[in-house]
C-alpha cells in the first residue's frame, strides 16, 4: 500500500466515524477509569488471596499448638492431680480424661450439625479406696470436696496464679482431711500468695497473718490482726 492509498484509506475511515457521530472524549475518559479501576481490584483480588492463605496456614499452626499445649498441660495436671488426691485420701487415684461431648439438639429436638472437628470435654474417673466408685456424681458432699479442691491445687502448682482466693473450701472436711489441707496450703504458698477465708482451726494454724473481724457491744465491726511469727517471738520473751 502506497502512500496515497493509505491516506485515501484514512480518510475514510474518518467520514465513517463523522457519520457515525464522531468519537466522544468522554467514553475515551471512562474507558481510561474503568480500566485503571479493574486493574487495582485486580491487585486488591490477589492480595485478598495471599492473605487468606496466610491466615489459614497461621490458624493451623496455632491450632496445632494449643494442642499440644493442651496435652502436656493436662498430662502435668493429671499427674499433680493424682498425687493429691493419694495424699488426701490415703490411697486410690483420680483422672482426668478427654471425652467427646454428644451431639447437641434444638427445642425441635433436630440435630444440630456440629463444627468438622470433634468437640471435646474433661472428665473425672476416680477409685476410691474401699470404694466401689468411679463416677464424681457418686461420691458425697466431703469427697466431692476432696477432689475438687485436689483438682484446684493441681492446677495451681502447675500454673501458678499470682493469687488465690479460698472461700471456705474446707467447710466440709473432717479433722484428718482438715490437716492434710492445711498442709497443701503450706506447700502451695510456696508458689502463690494465699488469701484463705475458713473458720477451720487446722487452716488457721499454716497462716502467716490471720485477720478477723469482731463487734463490740457498740455495735462497731472491728478488724483484728495477728502475725504468728511476732507471736511466737512474745511468746518465748514471755517465758524467759
Amino acid at each position: 500500500m502506497n502512500g496515497d492509498t493509505a491516506r485515501n484509506a484514512i480518510q475514510r475511515l474518518k467520514i465513517k466515524l463523522e457519520e457515525a457521530g464522531g468519537i466522544n472524549p468522554e467514553v475515551v475518559r471512562e474507558f481510561k477509569e474503568v480500566e485503571e479501576r479493574d486493574s487495582f481490584l485486580a491487585k486488591e483480588l490477589d492480595d485478598l488471596q495471599k492473605t487468606e492463605v496466610s491466615l489459614r496456614n497461621l490458624m493451623q499452626e496455632l491450632e496445632e499448638e494449643l494442642g499440644r499445649n493442651f496435652s502436656e498441660g493436662l498430662k502435668k495436671i493429671n499427674g499433680e492431680f493424682n498425687t493429691l488426691f493419694e495424699s488426701m485420701f490415703g490411697g486410690g487415684s483420680a483422672t482426668l480424661m478427654l471425652i467427646k461431648l454428644p451431639s447437641k439438639e434444638s427445642e425441635d429436638n433436630v440435630e444440630v450439625k456440629l463444627p468438622s472437628k470433634e468437640e471435646l470435654g474433661v472428665d473425672i474417673t476416680v477409685d476410691i479406696p474401699r470404694k466401689r466408685v468411679k463416677n464424681l456424681d457418686m461420691l458425697s458432699g466431703g469427697e466431692r470436696a476432696l477432689t475438687s479442691i485436689a483438682l484446684l491445687f493441681a492446677m495451681s502448682f502447675v500454673n501458678p496464679p499470682p493469687f488465690l482466693v479460698l472461700d471456705e473450701t474446707d467447710a466440709a472436711l473432717d479433722e484428718a482431711n482438715s490437716q492434710r489441707y492445711a498442709a497443701m496450703l503450706t506447700n502451695l504458698s510456696g508458689k502463690t500468695q494465699l488469701i484463705v477465708i475458713t473458720h477451720n482451726r487446722a487452716t488457721m494454724k499454716e497462716a502467716g497473718v490471720l485477720y478477723g473481724v469482731t463487734m463490740g457491744s457498740d455495735g462497731i465491726s472491728r478488724l483484728l490482726s495477728l502475725q504468728f511469727g511476732e507471736a511466737a517471738q512474745v511468746s518465748e520473751s514471755v517465758k524467759h
